[in-house]
């Protein structure tokens, strides 16, 4: 049972680490010192390390070519409390 339950745990830290350390290996922006830093990273903090790895290392997203729309504010004026007190200070009432 021990070894079912260790293996549970190891086997996919094993796994996330190899996959980590091949895209450090791959990449070829990175300096010789730099990969060297990076694999002792993923295996010495064996689950940080290679979460880090993994974002700083992933791809950028395909642009949409698509403007962003922008968000409708709504009636925002007449549900904010400043707006209701400037109403009055212009009407004179306090």
């Amino acid at each position: 049972m021990e070894y079912a339950v260790a293996a549970f745990f190891i086997v996919p830290l094993i796994v996330a680490n190899w996959l980590a350390t091949k895209l450090i290996l791959r990449d070829e922006l990175i300096s010789r010192d730099q990969r060297i830093a990076q694999i002792l990273l993923v295996w010495l903090v064996p689950v940080i390390g290679a979460v880090v790895v993994f974002a700083v290392h992933r791809r950028p997203e395909e642009p949409s070519r698509k403007y962003r729309e922008a968000p409708d504010p709504g009636d925002d004026f007449g549900f904010s409390g400043r707006g209701t007190r400037s109403a009055h200070h212009a009407d004179g009432d306090e």
